[in-house]
């Protein structure tokens, strides 16, 4: 069974998306009744979300997601294009985790961060979600 304690105690919400706690709590148990989930480091404006299934349609769920915080591709998987370029020229070498993630990523494609998160809910079965 899904536990909310921590999103209520810290009231977590995504405010600035207009976006309250209980909407967020919708939000968790529609996601655990269709896939199952458990959260973790709950903050007042972010949590991990881990699912344990994941459906056959994942492009469809990262769409979602983005819908619900987009956060997490505009300042995050939307800015890879930026970032890696950055690491590389500073002599960081790219992760192999990461890596992982960029395969059939299409640079051109306005929708690259989209398929980064797709292929992270593959590789992980988690999002990090923040709302600042």
């Amino acid at each position: 069974m899904l536990d909310l304690t921590a999103i209520i105690d810290q009231q977590t919400n995504g405010i600035n998306y207009d976006i309250t706690t209980e909407d967020l709590i919708v939000k968790l148990r529609e996601w655990d009744k269709q896939y199952g989930i458990e959260i973790s480091e709950v903050s007042f404006d972010s949590l991990i979300v881990r699912f344990e299934n994941l459906p056959g349609d994942l492009e469809a769920l990262a769409r979602e997601i983005y819908e619900f915080c987009p956060d997490v591709i505009d300042q995050g998987f939307g800015c890879f294009d930026d970032a890696l370029p950055m690491m590389m020229a500073s002599g960081q070498e790219v992760p192999p985790e990461t890596e992982a993630l960029l395969t059939g990523v299409d640079w051109n494609d306005p929708d690259f961060g989209l398929t980064i998160l797709k292929n992270s809910l593959h590789q992980d079965r988690a999002v990090f979600l923040w709302w600042d």
